[in-house]
Parts: structure tokens; C-alpha cells; sequence
């Protein structure tokens, strides 16, 4: 049977869509926050960017007329392109994305029929259709949506060339890893990591064909297109890097450190070493302003590894096992906050939105869907090592190189899990199809 002949995954994405259109409508007839609930305080970094597109020509920073740096071009040229088309950049970019997490159901199905079967097709976009991460972040003006969307198919690309080895997916696979990296760089150094494994591969299967295609499918078309906007920033900034966003994570995320250190709040340590900074800071080279944050962070790291390292369990779980309750409840019940707060929580629980018993209601229903899908994937991923033992090491190299990441600094959270829950949702379906198998044909 033919993928789009199957009237369940069309019945999994007929709901989940119409859940979708029902939460947009209350939102924008009755939300009482409006279309606010839709941007958070990253959400300007991308939308300036793209206005200045739209009216210059060009990328340049939020409130600057320095070139965009700080941010990457991929996700401000989506809005562009939203704006260009509908002259709206918040309500269309809502429709927009939620139709992107229901396109994001194709790759999932389509790769777990390739691994498994039908059965675990189906369930893996079931999994995926109810994750309550996507929902909530598809109202958003947020970058991870569209990343995820580009991502799934590189997973799915990547899966078939490995059972395969057709060129044109692993070329494909290299151009949607690159556009990934443009919307959201933190799956920049992903391309060496799976250039590794693809190595590692040809050299498990004693066949040069998989490194040949390798270097000439996938690593030389990454390395052209990334680094064309390399090249942009240096010849624009003198600054040769992909973004500025590393160096500026490396000082100012040791706001927990400093807030630690001397019992004060991290809204207060973030002042601090904000005020730490040169006067004349916003005015120097970009090159000038990263070596200056690294200098900067330099003593902070040396003095709080041992801080860091005791945080790590705390924030690897927050981004594993988070609900992203904060926002889920600003969408649900309009509660008026601090969008920061939605974005970065710095306890492991909520426990300042757990007040009535409908909030506490609404983060066990979450928290279970996490937890299912979790435990489940990681058991279906134990299982496919058994058939499919290569793709399985690549799903756990895929995830441990995300999860590892987003678990090192204190903004780590739920948000940061969605580049690989798709996995886990993927695993969660085989495992269940691999289960309830024998017991359809014990009952027969």
C-alpha cells in the first residue's frame, strides 16, 4: 500500500489539525493576550531582520544597523517570505508553522515504515501528532518548527541512503542538514559529526563507496553552502564565523554562577555582566565584541566548571523530561507573564504556575505524554538495534549530539529537545507496534 493511500495517518493528521485550527481560532477571535501570546523576547531578532530584508535589502540586528550576526538568516527570510506573502508576521506565521508540524507527521511515517512497519508508521505519527512540545511551539515566532521540519527529512534521507547508498539522498540529506543550520546553528557542528559517522561506516562495511559519496554528496556541498555565509560575515564584519551567538552564550550564561555567588537573582546577575562589558561596547568590530566576550568568560568558566558540571543532571532532565509548561499554560489559560519566563525556567519544576488544580492538571497530561514517548522510544530504539542496528547508532548519535548541547548551560529546557523528539516518536512507534504484535496474533 501506498503511503498516501493510508487512511489512518490521513485520519492522524485530520485531527490533529483540526485541534490545531480550533486553538488558532480561540487565540486570535478570544485570546485574551492577543497575538502577544505568539512572541517572546527572541522573537524580535528574528522579525527586525526580516523587516530591514523586506525594506533594504538587507540583514542587519535587532534595533542596529550593524549586518546580522548574532542570529542566522534562514528563519528571518521564512518570516520575509511570510510577510511578503500574506503582510502579516505573527497570526500567518502561526497558520504557517502548525501546517508545517502536520507536514512534519510525512517524514516520521514515512521513515518508520522504512524501518518497521506499517503499524509503527502509524503510531510514530500518532506520538508525533500529539507531542505537546510541537503544539505549543507552532505558536510561536520561534525558530524550532521550521528547524524540525528540515531536520525530519535529513533524518529520513539520511536513513534511505544508509539502506541504499543513492547519492542523490545523501545530497539531499546535506542540503536540508545546511538549511537546518541556517535556521538554527546549533546543528552547525552536526555536519562533522555525521560526516564521522558516514566514515565510520565505509569503514565498517569495508566499502569505499560510502566515503567517496561522503566527501563528494555531502561534506563538500555542506562546507560550499555554509561557509558562503562565512565569507559574508567576514567580508562584511572582519568576523569569519557562522554567528556571534556562541561567543555571547559564553559570558552571559554564567548569569547562574554570578547569582550564586553572590545571592542575588539571575535577572540581577544578568545586569551585572551586562554592565561588565566595555561602554563603548555596541560601537566596536563584531571581531572585537566576540573576543571580548571570550576574554570576559574566560575566568568566569575556570572559577564555575565545578558549579556547571553539578548542574548538568538538573539541566539534561529539564530538557529531556520538560513539559514546557509555561507556555503551554499562556496559550491555554492567557495568562498574562514575563515571556522570558516561558523561555527559561531555572527550577526543575514550575512550581510558580502549579497553583489550581486545572494548571496541575494540565502539567500531568503533559508530563505524561513526555514520559511515554520517551520511555517508549528509548525501548523501540533498543529494538531496532536488532534489525536495523546502523540506523540505530546513527538515531543515538543524532540525539546524544543534540541532548548533549542543549544540557551544558542554564537555559537549558524543554525547547531544546525538539530536534530529536522526532526520534523518540519514532521509537515510541516501533515499540509499540512491536508489542502489540503478539498480542494480535495471540487473539487470532
Amino acid at each position: 500500500m501506498a503511503w498516501y493511500k493510508d487512511k489512518i495517518l490521513w485520519t492522524i493528521i485530520a485531527v490533529a489539525g483540526a485541534i490545531k485550527c480550533a486553538m488558532l481560532l480561540y487565540l486570535y477571535f478570544f485570546g485574551p493576550l492577543g497575538e502577544e501570546v505568539l512572541v517572546f523576547p527572541d522573537s524580535l531578532t528574528y522579525v527586525y531582520p526580516a523587516q530591514t530584508l523586506l525594506t533594504y535589502g538587507q540583514l542587519w540586528e535587532a534595533v542596529s544597523v550593524n549586518p546580522l550576526l548574532l542570529r542566522t538568516p534562514g528563519y528571518p527570510v521564512f518570516l520575509a517570505f511570510i510577510q511578503l506573502i500574506s503582510g502579516n508576521m505573527t497570526w500567518a506565521v502561526a497558520v504557517v508553522q502548525n501546517i508545517l508540524s502536520l507536514a512534519l507527521l510525512l517524514p516520521v511515517y514515512l521513515t518508520a515504515r522504512r524501518l518497521a512497519t506499517v503499524t509503527a508508521a502509524r503510531w510514530s505519527a500518532a506520538f508525533c501528532a500529539a507531542s505537546v512540545l510541537y503544539f505549543s511551539l507552532s505558536f510561536a515566532v520561534l525558530t524550532e518548527v521550521a528547524c524540525v521540519f528540515l531536520l525530519a527529512w535529513f533524518i529520513f534521507l539520511t536513513v534511505r541512503w544508509v539502506q541504499e547508498f543513492h547519492a542523490r539522498d545523501l545530497f539531499g540529506a546535506a542540503l536540508l542538514l545546511t538549511a537546518a543550520v541556517y535556521v538554527r546553528p546549533a546543528a552547525y557542528y552536526f555536519v562533522p559529526v555525521a560526516c564521522l559517522f558516514f566514515f565510520a561506516l565505509g569503514v565498517w562495511k569495508k566499502s569505499a563507496v560510502p566515503v567517496k559519496q561522503t566527501l563528494l554528496y555531502f561534506l563538500a556541498p555542506s562546507v560550499l553552502l555554509i561557509g558562503a555565509w562565512q565569507v559574508r560575515n567576514f567580508y562584511q564584519t572582519g568576523y569569519s564565523g557562522f554567528t556571534s551567538v556562541g561567543a555571547y552564550n559564553l559570558y552571559i550564561w554564567n548569569e547562574d554562577f554570578v547569582a550564586k555567588e553572590k545571592q542575588i537573582s539571575v535577572a540581577q546577575a544578568h545586569d551585572i555582566l551586562e554592565k561588565n562589558l566595555p561602554d563603548n561596547f555596541e560601537k566596536l568590530s563584531v571581531k572585537t565584541q566576540v573576543q571580548t566576550y571570550k576574554k570576559l568568560a574566560a575566568p568566569l568558566l575556570k572559577q564555575s566548571w565545578k558549579y556547571k558540571l553539578s548542574r548538568v543532571p538538573v539541566w539534561a532532565g529539564k530538557v529531556l523530561l520538560g513539559t514546557n509548561h509555561v507556555h503551554l499554560s499562556r496559550l491555554i489559560f492567557g495568562q498574562a507573564d514575563e515571556p522570558e519566563k516561558a523561555l527559561n525556567q531555572t527550577s526543575a519544576l514550575p512550581k510558580a504556575w502549579l497553583i489550581t488544580g486545572t494548571e496541575k492538571i494540565l502539567f500531568l497530561l503533559a508530563f505524561l505524554q513526555v514520559m511515554s514517548v520517551v520511555l517508549l522510544g528509548i525501548i523501540g530504539l533498543v529494538s531496532l538495534c536488532k534489525t536495523q542496528p546502523i540506523t540505530a547508532i546513527f538515531f543515538v548519535v543524532y540525539m546524544g549530539y543534540f541532548w548533549a548541547i542543549s544540557s551544558t548551560f542554564l537555559g537549558a529546557y524543554a525547547r531544546f529537545r525538539a530536534p530529536f523528539e522526532i526520534v523518540l516518536c519514532i521509537g515510541a512507534g516501533i515499540a509499540v507496534a512491536t508489542y502489540l504484535s503478539p498480542l494480535k496474533t495471540n487473539n487470532r
